[in-house]
């Protein structure tokens, strides 16, 4: 028996509101035919406000163009300075508006807290502070070697489980990468409420004999820091008021 011939049938015309089409060169429609607006809530409004912030905040795909160059970033040549871990802001605003004649870089991974370091940044008139979105372990892809004045490391993540150790950013290799990128005369200084990460720094020394150890504090809190001018970061104000040691180590680039 013979297949009877089937016309076509007619592909409906899509009438949505253009608005209701999927962003991008290639546009096409959402599987759906609403003829009203389709509202999306923003999941993370930090996002965007990094993304529009301005001068002061850097983001990742960025910032490895200035490798070499930060002092061209700044318009002038002086120390410059690298925070891993800006958390709320507070320590790199301070400290950078603080010492004017230096230049501060704050590095951060998450929106939220890049924003709010930003913030700060700005709200103390710091013009010699930039806030970068980007991970503490690519830190070679964004500093020639010698280009640091100085390494302050606040309070990274624990990681604490065994499991997960491997994430840790206080490995052996850490500490020869930190010693390549600051200048001789330099520093590291480390804070932090996992003694495991102050242990971890102080093993990686005798392979790194480009460091030398100054001092350390075994609770900053109350038997002082190792350094004279400690300022006290967001994180390290809630373990004090817990009454929970913070500890601290402080190296010397030789």
């Amino acid at each position: 028996m013979p297949r009877l011939a089937v016309a076509p049938h007619p592909r409906p015309e899509y009438t949505a509101p253009a608005m209701n089409r999927r962003p991008g060169p290639n546009a096409t429609p959402f599987a759906t035919r609403a003829h009203k607006p389709i509202h999306f809530p923003t999941v993370n409004p930090y996002r965007d406000a990094h993304e529009s912030f301005g001068p002061e905040l850097i983001a990742a795909e960025d910032a490895p163009r200035r490798k070499g160059a930060w002092a061209a970033e700044f318009g002038r040549i002086t120390p410059l300075n690298l925070e891993l871990g800006t958390g709320n802001g507070s320590w790199l605003a301070t400290r950078a508006a603080s010492a004017p004649a230096e230049d501060w870089i704050g590095l951060e991974i998450r929106y939220k807290r890049c924003v709010q370091t930003a913030e700060k940044v700005v709200k103390a008139g710091a013009g010699n502070a930039r806030v970068v979105r980007y991970s503490w372990f690519e830190l070679e892809s964004l500093f020639e070697p010698g280009e640091l004045a100085a390494i302050y490391i606040h309070h990274p993540d624990p990681w604490s489980s065994w499991s997960k150790a491997k994430h840790r950013l206080i490995k052996p290799e850490f500490v020869a990468a930190a010693a390549r990128l600051v200048r001789a005369g330099g520093e590291l200084r480390l804070k932090t409420d996992f003694l495991p990460h102050r242990d971890a720094l102080l093993a990686a020394l005798p392979a790194a004999p480009e460091w030398q150890l100054i001092g350390t504090s075994d609770d900053v809190r109350s038997s002082g820091a190792p350094w004279p001018d400690e300022i006290v970061t967001g994180y390290q104000a809630k373990f004090d008021g817990l009454g929970l040691p913070v500890y601290a180590a402080w190296l010397r680039r030789v």
